[in-house]
């Protein structure tokens, strides 16, 4: 059975707040999920001349108008990106919650009463740094080099604009929230993380409220962290940038240069008390290690086929959002895991990839993951799984499924064998 914790108090998502390139906002993004707008585009000519890549696409950092979100922007020349995504999410996910009235308005009482801030982040402030070793190594290195080079600037805030803890300091900082903050780190699992220990915080009495989710920012001025994923052979080779997890011309997945997600999560009663809205109520989450390899899933599945189990227990799950990356391994091993819990296709839930539309945000999958997989719930529609020649004996969305979902299931997978699992059912009285 599944290991939660013996105790009455239950945890609800009241608010949502993603920010990437498919869209900003819970609507838009929503929206363009459903209708699987795919953006990508062709690696710029100017990174070419840095490296030889072996793919071809990536997905652009999505484009934030500061102007709507005044409040912040005399800050923001000092943040890291990552800070920027975290601030403007926690913005839209406290908005959409109710916790906050708008732009203008201060946020309710409740969420600086008895709550928390954790965030996950898989890489992190790379760029920064990049640029100001760069400049610091400038004379001494470039002076005398031939060819072009971008300018390196310096910047005086580097330590405190590459701490991994930043994005949750600044939350804390612009909102006033004197409780707890941190950021967890477990590769492209770090947003599920994040919020799977948000949600045991409430569980175990710890908070009413937790600000959680993930933000991630990959991109850099000569593409230097697209060639690190490019030199381990793990992006997609395709000829129009599409990742096809599940698909037998799966090749890799798609680089995207970075996005994020806010979610806000309740006690019920709390929630309750508000008249908040509520999408989907988490019922457990559990995590382990493959401790196998620091790159590649475990072959056997062994590991995530334990966690599985685990958090299922004896529910029956309706919806599976998968890792679903489109790398070769990765797929092969889902699979085999998929048919081991559940069987064959008939008896499988319906299962997809949310990358297959967003692509690859690391850090910030996982959360971006959770938001589709609770408005899912919400809204009984499982989007397609963008893909051809797909695996056989998947029970894969080929387009938008209208059906009532119970339990769904939402699972990550990170370099360095970190494994997580979030149960999450729909809301009823």
């Amino acid at each position: 059975m599944s290991n939660i914790t013996e105790n009455n108090r239950r945890v609800v998502i009241t608010g949502i707040g993603p920010v990437c390139s498919n869209g900003i906002g819970k609507d838009e993004f929503w929206n363009n999920i459903l209708s699987q707008k795919f953006i990508v585009e062709r690696i710029p000519e100017k990174y070419q001349s840095f490296h030889n890549y072996k793919t071809s696409f990536y997905i652009p950092f999505p484009k934030i108008n500061l102007d709507d979100f005044s409040f912040f922007k005399k800050y923001s020349g000092i943040m890291e990106a990552t800070s920027v995504l975290a601030i403007v999410s926690t913005e839209l996910a406290l908005i959409d919650s109710g916790l906050k009235e708008d732009t203008n308005s201060n946020i309710a009482s409740e969420i600086l009463e008895n709550s928390g801030i954790i965030l996950g982040n898989g890489i992190g402030s790379l760029n920064t740094g990049f640029s100001f070793y760069v400049f610091h190594t400038y004379n001494k290195l470039l002076k005398n080099t031939p060819g072009d080079f971008i300018k390196p600037k310096f910047n005086r805030m580097v330590i405190p604009a590459t701490m991994p803890d930043s994005a949750t300091a600044w939350i804390s900082i612009l909102y006033k929230i004197n409780s707890f903050n941190y950021t967890i780190n477990a590769s492209c699992a770090s947003g599920t993380y994040a919020i799977g220990e948000a949600f045991r915080k409430i569980k175990d009495s710890y908070s009413d409220i937790m600000i959680t989710g993930g933000v991630e920012c990959l991109k850099d001025e000569s593409g230097a962290i697209l060639r690190g994923f490019d030199s381990l052979g793990t992006l997609t080779k395709s000829t129009d940038g599409r990742p096809m997890p599940f698909s037998y011309d799966r090749s890799g997945f798609l680089f995207a240069e970075g996005g994020g997600c806010i979610l806000i999560l309740e006690e019920l009663e709390m929630a309750k008390s508000r008249g908040a809205k509520i999408y989907a109520e988490i019922v457990d989450y559990q995590s382990n290690s493959d401790a196998h390899n620091i790159v590649q899933v475990q072959e056997s599945g062994e590991q995530i086929a334990k966690l599985l189990k685990s958090v299922i227990g004896s529910h029956k799950i309706d919806y599976l959002n998968t890792h679903g990356t489109g790398t070769e391994l990765n797929d092969k091993v889902e699979q085999k895991v998929i048919k081991e819990i559940f069987g064959n296709k008939e008896n499988q839930p319906i299962v997809n990839s949310t990358k297959s539309i967003l692509g690859h945000t690391i850090g910030a999958s996982g959360a971006l993951e959770i938001a589709v997989t609770a408005l899912s719930i919400k809204n009984s529609k499982i989007h397609a799984n963008l893909s051809d020649n797909n695996f056989d004996d998947l029970n894969l969305a080929t387009k938008t499924v209208d059906m009532e979902i119970n339990y769904a299931l939402k699972t990550s997978y990170g370099f360095g064998g970190h494994n997580a699992a979030i149960l999450l059912k729909k809301y009823r009285e």
